[in-house]
């Protein structure tokens, strides 16, 4: 499934590059007019703070109210830290390999200290003796990987928690879609895991008077039912305002109708092995009409899961596509190569003023943004910055993705650059793209 490594890829991380670079040349009239200034370059996100919308706000500090939801709270704080702290469940390859490996030791342990023959019976049970051994070490040296069960109080309390982090990182990357094709406009959602309707909130930021068409899909009850209560005002007698708005606990099996913009948002961590996971992927993938995005937290296991998504959709024969964001190339990641770090993603995000005041917190993603059909010629593939800009007097250091598929590190200084180039950079954070060559 996975690409084959070059041994060229194996070099330096981050390599210091002296190679000078400047602003796209494409762009050079538009800052020369003003029309761009290096503090809004075109590269640069304009989301710095998520803040829910006040009316989805209400809606949620109303339900909450009438749920009594406030005893949650502790239990609230749990969750978020155990979804934080998930692993991807073991693969039963992997788990017959430890316990082959384990059974090896304890055998030759067990046996090695008997210096007479042994009858049959007393092999087996001497056999039996190291299975109960090896399953005891084995339980102990496994992850216990389970789906959680969102029954009504486990919903509330993924309300309490995760409703600002995540609405705020959705619209991190839906932007990158409506800041660089403003003139795109998606007529149909497709939201795999939907949960409580954060990829709704997100979607219709952008889009709301485009979209025709919403379809979400997940398969607790309790999270459609809160879904739906939120976008209906937190009342039951209010209608919905969307008129083609639909719910389903599972996937369409009808591949028929695509969609232009389909959402996995913390969602694949439910499933339990890769095969489910990328048999998922091929089937939103075949309800794609034109973007696929995945997004899951930004720790090793959530960026394995996105990768493992980009990789399967990208090494396809038959899928035909190209990262859209946030790397600038189809290659393999070289952050994958380095295997210690994630490709991740910080955003910050206003939490909910219910059970205490108001503050602003950050979070870590990762994601991919895949786009049917072959990358345009006129992609400008500029580089990504893909760790917080070190910023000094005088210069400024930042660590970029390229569209070579390698790393860079680029030292940009006022005697070294032009002002615009510098500026740019210095004025630019992680997770944006440099508009430079």
């Amino acid at each position: 499934m996975f690409r084959k490594i070059k041994f060229s890829q194996l070099s330096a991380i981050y390599t210091n590059y002296s190679t000078r670079v400047e602003i796209d040349a494409g762009l050079r009239e538009n800052f020369d007019t003003k029309q761009f200034k290096p503090r809004n370059h075109p590269g640069r996100s304009q989301y710095k703070v998520g803040v829910i919308p006040p009316d989805i706000q209400k809606a949620i500090k109303l339900i909450l109210h009438d749920s009594e939801a406030k005893t949650y709270h502790e239990d609230s704080i749990k969750l978020n830290n155990y979804l934080h702290s998930r692993l991807l469940p073991p693969e039963e390859d992997e788990i017959r390999a430890k316990a082959a490996k384990i059974h090896s030791s304890v055998s030759n342990k067990v046996f090695s200290k008997i210096d007479k023959e042994l009858t049959q019976e007393e092999i087996e049970t001497q056999n039996r003796k190291i299975n109960t051994t090896v399953f005891n070490v084995l339980k102990k040296n496994v992850y216990r990987w389970g789906s959680i069960s969102y029954d009504k109080p486990t919903c509330l309390q993924y309300l309490m928690t995760r409703a600002a982090p995540e609405y705020a990182i959705l619209i991190r990357v839906f932007d990158e879609i409506k800041r660089r094709l403003p003139d795109f406009k998606p007529r149909s959602f497709f939201d795999f895991g939907s949960g409580i309707g954060t990829g709704t909130w997100a979607v219709n930021t952008f889009w709301k008077g485009d979209i025709f068409e919403y379809f979400t899909v997940d398969t607790s009850t309790h999270m459609n039912d809160l879904s739906r209560l939120i976008l209906c005002q937190g009342r039951d007698n209010v209608e919905m305002p969307f008129k083609a708005y639909f719910q389903r606990q599972f996937l369409p099996a009808s591949t028929d109708l695509k969609y232009d913009i389909v959402l996995s948002a913390f969602s694949l961590f439910e499933l339990p092995n890769m095969k489910s996971r990328l048999e998922t992927i091929q089937k939103l993938w075949n309800k794609t009409e034109n973007f696929l995005i995945i997004v899951e937290h930004g720790t090793n296991a959530g960026f394995r899961v996105v990768n493992e998504a980009r990789e399967f959709v990208l090494n396809s024969a038959k899928n035909k596509g190209y990262a859209f964001a946030p790397c600038p190339n189809d290659n393999v990641c070289p952050r994958y190569l380095e295997q210690k770090t994630p490709c991740n993603f910080l955003m910050k995000y206003e939490s909910l003023a219910y059970v205490s005041k108001t503050e602003v917190v950050a979070d870590l993603f990762s994601y991919v943004i895949l786009r049917k059909g072959p990358r345009p010629t006129d992609d400008a593939q500029w580089p990504r910055i893909v760790r917080a800009p070190i910023v000094r007097s005088g210069h400024t250091v930042c660590r970029l993705c390229t569209s070579q598929g390698d790393l860079k590190e680029i030292i940009f200084s006022k005697g070294k650059y032009d002002q615009t180039t510098y500026r740019c950079a210095r004025s630019s954070n992680w997770g944006d793209v440099l508009p430079v060559k």
